[in-house]
């Protein structure tokens, strides 16, 4: 018996259209016999625990990028 791969899932927390477009993602590689794992911060880890609240989360702050 194989072990269930664990996927990382890692939106960016600008905004919350990154962590609903996930939200199928995460659900299918469950369907699919997978564990997610959630790394995120902000509104979108706050999202996705509501969603998910069994899934583990790793707090992954975004980062900063500036455009010259």
């Amino acid at each position: 018996m194989s072990a269930r791969p664990r996927i990382l899932v890692a939106p960016l927390d600008w905004g919350l259209g990154h962590a609903t477009r996930c939200v199928p993602v995460i659900r299918e590689l469950q369907r699919q016999g997978a564990e997610p794992v959630l790394a995120t911060a902000g509104r979108a880890a706050a999202y996705l625990q509501a969603e998910f609240p069994g899934l583990e989360l790793i707090e992954f702050p975004a980062y900063d990028i500036r455009y010259p």
